[in-house]
């Protein structure tokens, strides 16, 4: 079935192994990652600088991708792509062993699984840019996404319940199984790069730093996705201790929050890949701020869990146009020989900020309680938006 008039036969197979990818991600993701903060607190009390760790962890790997991004200049990409997700999947089914009961090393585990997994973003960038057209990308993104959140609704609702009544180092482990089989249907995406000009394949490595940094269109959006993504990261470890410590959640609770999101990130994928391809990487983004800037606010007010869904809707709405302006950076600013290089870069600037945005809300935590660091949070997005008007973000494409 064609959703579109005029895809090739390469593209249609290219999206139905992508489609089925997503699908088993999503449920993988849905039953695992929106609990793992929440269960380190609640059952193995974890501080809030371990769960601190938790989120840093996937920038942790990034910093070395503008390396892995030089190394496969000129090589297969789709390898390159599955290995980091196959081995960083697969350290989930070490929650089944005893020792997985204790803080330090559930966290080790979930720090080495998301550090691994992060490893194949230049790879995974350089692939979706060979799979799609690029006037149909962000659309084509957008649908695979949409089956990404759903099967992640349906893994939250389910692995809320399951929690309930069963351990954690069963339940994660079977999540496990079903994304080490969602990156064994993405490794069937059958994309053939086509060749990269031999002369910037061999380009040296602070070349391809130079030559990024030199791209003021790329470095503005660079510097306000780094804002708005640091307010992100610094509510990361205070969410689940507030949702715990001050409002009692529960498993079920976490399942139905995530759900929520998941609804509302399928109106998003389908709404922000249309704003992508029909206005570019500013306006979206630019939008996209204004509708996250809900989640701190909610939570500022927030005394009951109930109410949190409405930061829940409004979170899942703007991470997808978030998640859409982060994997369409490199190849919207990056000509294609140089898109690799611009992946990788990229990645590496907003681990910059990963690593040391979560500590920080876990200090400011300790320091002062959880509301405030949702107030920072709000702050840096208002100066990320701010800055992309005064600097002329809107005029630019």
């Amino acid at each position: 079935m064609r959703l579109w008039p005029g895809l090739s036969k390469p593209v249609r197979h290219a999206l139905r192994w992508d489609a089925t990818a997503g699908v088993l991600g999503g449920l993988f993701s849905g039953a695992l990652f929106p609990f793992l903060g929440v269960i380190a607190r609640r059952d193995l009390h974890a501080s809030a600088y371990l769960i601190a760790l938790l989120s840093a962890s996937g920038a942790v790997g990034n910093l070395f991708n503008p390396v892995i991004a030089h190394h496969i200049r000129g090589r297969a990409k789709l390898p390159h792509a599955v290995w980091p997700l196959f081995v960083g999947r697969s350290f989930y089914l070490l929650m089944l062993m005893p020792l997985a009961s204790i803080a330090p090393i559930y966290v080790s585990v979930c720090f080495l699984a998301n550090a691994f997994s992060a490893l194949s973003s230049p790879a995974y960038a350089a692939v979706i840019r060979d799979a799609y057209p690029a006037e149909r990308r962000g659309r084509l993104m957008g649908l695979v996404r949409v089956l990404a959140v759903a099967g992640a609704m349906v893994g939250a609702l389910v692995g809320g319940s399951v929690l309930e009544r069963v351990s954690f180092r069963l339940v994660f482990p079977a999540a496990a199984v079903l994304g080490l089989l969602a990156t064994a249907a993405f490794s069937r995406i059958g994309v053939r790069a086509a060749p990269e000009d031999p002369g910037v394949a061999r380009r040296p490595f602070l070349d391809d730093y130079k030559a990024v940094r030199a791209d003021r269109a790329f470095s503005l959006y660079s510097t306000c996705f780094y804002l708005y993504g640091l307010g992100n990261l610094i509510m990361g470890p205070v969410i689940p201790v507030f949702q715990v410590d001050e409002l009692r959640i529960t498993p079920q609770w976490v399942g139905y929050l995530a759900t929520m999101a998941s609804a509302f990130s399928i109106l998003g994928y389908l709404y922000w890949g249309r704003v992508l391809d029909r206005h570019g990487p500013f306006r979206l983004m630019l939008m996209v701020i204004s509708v996250i800037a809900v989640v701190p606010v909610t939570y500022l007010f927030a005394h009951q869990v109930p109410v949190l869904l409405i930061a829940a809707a409004a979170g899942g709405f703007a991470m997808a146009g978030g998640d859409l302006g982060y994997v369409n950076a490199a190849l919207h600013f990056g000509a294609r020989d140089a898109a690799v290089a611009y992946a990788g870069m990229f990645a590496f600037w907003q681990a910059c900020r990963g690593i040391p945005g979560p500590f920080a809300g876990a200090a400011l935590t300790n320091l002062v309680g959880p509301r405030p660091v949702f107030l920072l949070a709000l702050a840096l997005w208002v100066t990320s938006a701010a800055i992309l008007v005064r600097r002329g973000g809107l005029r630019r494409l």
